[in-house]
């Protein structure tokens, strides 16, 4: 009989596939988010609350293995929406500590073969874990956190920083497996000093059915299009691509960038810079972003870091180019000249160089359809399925 893993997470993130994936393999002992996933899990919410706290579909998973805490995304939301940012970071995690040790307790009541436990809500989970002879499998979402530090400053207090970074560093020691995201991501818990035979990649992917590719040329006889989609924050190089983008704007005035996902203080940026050419779509569905990519030329996400970056594959898959920075995890799927380009990090003339030869070469570029989706072909769910469990197939003996 194959080992029986639990799946913990204070949000969703991918941690659903994660779970699809070991349901499918006949491994699933249990699901633990914060997030629901089953549709009859809202039932006793109010539907304006509902609407709030939810904002991901419903996944088809065995009902009696899933459980989620509507107290956890309920803090962490109305502390993003009432508290000012530093309390906010402090509520957030008390939310994810709290979480940790309601799935400890559960998990000594179930006793599976192994957890796989998110970084931030992992550490009673994994001491449980030790105690009961549970293998511990860390999900780890993002880069280490010592190379977060060395390429873009944390907005935290001090003191909050160093109880963040202490629990990650006792997860990291408590975990049998570090489960990372991408090769990028995977070598910065090597450069922390973490053993290699620990440190496992796992490329996500892309919903194939919502990213589907766009026919030949399909809206794209305009004025040339980038897109940027995420939170306009440094830490996604947004200044970066405002700054790389006037520069674009002065010489090809028809150019036009567009934004996608919370439009928190991008309004203000852009008018501070005096930019046209230059309009916010706000935070879209994944449909809504596939609507948006099927006229977009080409996609542009300059990160300080970004341990995978998921819009690269889903841009791949329509058929966009990508134009990322050498810290996107997700630049392996990225083949210079054919399917994207890579500049260096922190470098908006690098950046704007860039942009402006695609401006200028706009058959050039939209003729590289074909080869982007090519490239996301293995950036799929059912491919990160199969990575997933061929790994813990290899990881976890099996039921005597």
């Amino acid at each position: 009989m194959r080992a029986q893993v639990v799946v913990t997470h204070p949000g969703r993130q991918h941690s659903h596939q994660t779970a699809l994936a070991l349901a499918e393999a006949g491994m699933l002992a249990g699901y633990w988010a914060g997030v629901p996933c089953l549709a009859g899990q809202g039932r006793f919410v109010p539907r304006w609350l509902w609407r709030r706290l939810v904002r991901y579909e419903p996944v088809a998973l065995p009902p009696e293995q899933v459980r989620w805490t509507p107290w956890t995304p309920a803090l962490r939301r109305l502390g993003d929406r009432l508290l000012p940012a530093g309390m906010a970071a402090e509520n957030d995690l008390r939310a994810c500590r709290g979480f940790d040790r309601w799935a400890a307790w559960r998990l000594a009541r179930l006793r599976p073969d192994a957890v796989i436990a998110c970084e931030i809500s992992a550490l009673e989970t994994f001491r449980a874990a030790r105690q009961l002879g549970i293998v511990t499998l860390l999900d780890a979402p993002s880069i280490h956190h010592r190379t977060q530090d060395q390429v873009q400053p944390t907005a935290d207090s001090p003191e909050l920083h160093r109880r963040i970074a202490a629990v990650k560093d006792g997860e990291v020691a408590l975990a049998d497996h570090v489960l990372t995201v991408s090769e990028l991501a995977r070598q910065t818990y090597l450069d922390a000093g973490v053993p290699a035979g620990r440190v496992h990649a796992v490329t996500l992917g892309a919903d194939g059915e919502v990213f589907a590719p766009r026919s030949a040329g399909a809206g794209l006889d305009g004025a040339f299009t980038f897109l940027f989609a995420g939170a306009p924050i440094p830490r996604k190089g947004f200044d970066l691509l405002l700054a790389a983008f006037a520069v674009v704007s002065s010489a090809v005035p028809e150019a036009r960038l567009r934004l996608v996902g919370p439009t928190g203080d991008a309004p203000r940026q852009v008018s501070a810079r005096g930019e046209h050419g230059i309009s916010l779509a706000g935070p879209l569905d994944q449909r809504g972003l596939a609507a948006e990519l099927a006229h977009t030329d080409c996609l542009v996400l300059p990160s300080r870091h970004d341990s995978f970056g998921m819009v690269v594959a889903e841009a791949l898959a329509v058929g966009v180019p990508a134009l990322v920075s050498e810290m996107v995890g997700a630049k392996d799927l990225v083949r210079e000249g054919e399917s994207g380009w890579i500049v260096p990090r922190e470098n908006a003339a690098a950046l704007a160089e860039r942009m402006l030869w695609c401006a200028r070469h706009p058959e050039e570029v939209r003729a590289m359809g074909a080869a982007c989706r090519r490239a996301a072909a293995g950036a799929t769910w059912p491919a990160h399925h199969r990575r997933l469990v061929d790994l813990l197939g290899t990881l976890l003996p099996e039921r005597p």
